[in-house]
């Protein structure tokens, strides 16, 4: 009779077992650094207000926010946020919906970053609906306000914009960045009455 040695089947499950978890392991950390690592929100930028700020399709530069009231409802009252907006691109973009708006949020005392309720713009003293190519346009972002909301500071979000086919479609265009809350700049301004 032999003496019992181990049979090379027998040790292979307890190797293979650590070496499946470990391969498990190098894998799952693999992957979390290929989706954005462990690593908290990105920074959002300060910036002061007056200077430019370049957000990819736009350039913005913010001058201020007041409380004004809206002139056919006297009650309803804005947060409105002025600023000079560049369209740096080649085709005209909007200022509502798949525009500039999109590209602009305002944070609530929640700490939500909401989109606003409105933007005009004006060139040259007339009220305009798009922004040009190359054209500076004094445009105002309104968030619509309860009657005892007035904040004393405002936090405005600026989203990057990028240059590229969409999700859904294959169009070569700007498109805000709204994902998560990242952010290209945030402007912290103090609020003045109307």
């Amino acid at each position: 009779m032999h003496a019992s040695s181990p049979s090379p089947s027998r040790n292979r499950p307890r190797r293979l077992v650590p070496g499946l978890v470990l391969g498990a392991l190098v894998l799952g950390v693999a992957g979390v650094g290929l989706a954005g690592g462990f690593a908290g929100t990105p920074p959002q930028p300060d910036k002061p207000a007056g200077k430019p700020i370049d957000v990819g399709a736009f350039e913005v530069t913010v001058r201020d926010t007041l409380v004004t009231t809206d002139r056919f409802d006297r009650n309803q009252r804005f947060l409105a946020v002025r600023m000079r907006v560049v369209n740096k691109g080649r085709e005209s973009a909007a200022l509502g919906a798949g525009g500039l708006r999109f590209g602009l949020v305002g944070r609530t005392r929640d700490g939500r970053w909401v989109n606003p309720d409105d933007v005009e713009a004006v060139a040259a003293g007339s009220k305009i609906y798009e922004v040009h190519p190359g054209l500076p346009v004094e445009a105002t972002a309104k968030w619509r306000m309860g009657p005892a909301d007035a904040p004393g500071r405002f936090v405005l979000g600026l989203r990057e914009w990028e240059y590229g086919p969409g999700f859904t479609d294959t169009d070569i265009r700007w498109r805000a960045d709204t994902e998560d809350d990242r952010l290209a700049a945030r402007v912290t301004l103090a609020v003045t009455g109307s």
